[in-house]
């Protein structure tokens, strides 16, 4: 008499869901750096996004366009000035979770020439701090 039988016997899941559990121990404390860093970049990426943004419609609408940052709230927004004072060209973003922001020149004003005011923004974690810096020449922004 031969028995076709298939399947998983108890054992071998509770084997199984051991093995998940161990790896996922193992996982859980590497993630909490991962996501500072990946903050940090994240908010480094969006912020001369939007610069670059600003720029772009200084020199395509012929108007100055500028990048407000509220320190405080660790918020910013695109404006745009069309002679009767900026306003909002654009919904506040707001920095992810964990991000300080030192601003050193507030506005980031652009010119319809593409030239700015200049300034750097430095945005940190609990570990690195990264910088945005804007050329008041030539508007050029490069992050450090």
């Amino acid at each position: 008499m031969k028995m076709d039988k298939k399947g998983v016997t108890l054992l071998e899941l509770v084997v199984v869901f051991a093995i998940i559990a161990v790896g996922a121990v193992l996982t859980i404390p590497n993630i909490g750096p991962f996501l500072e860093n990946y903050r940090l970049r994240t908010a480094t990426r969006d912020i001369t996004s939007m610069l670059r943004t600003a720029q772009m419609r200084a020199v395509s609408n012929n108007v100055n366009c500028q990048v407000l940052f509220d320190v405080g709230a660790g918020s910013y927004v695109l404006k745009r000035d069309t002679g009767g004072g900026p306003f909002n060209d654009g919904a506040t973003q707001l920095l992810p979770k964990g991000i300080a922001m030192v601003v050193g020149n507030n506005p980031v004003t652009f010119s319809p020439n593409s030239s700015s005011n200049g300034g750097s923004i430095q945005l940190s974690n609990t570990k690195r701090t990264n910088t945005i810096t804007i050329t008041s020449s030539t508007g050029r922004i490069s992050t450090q």
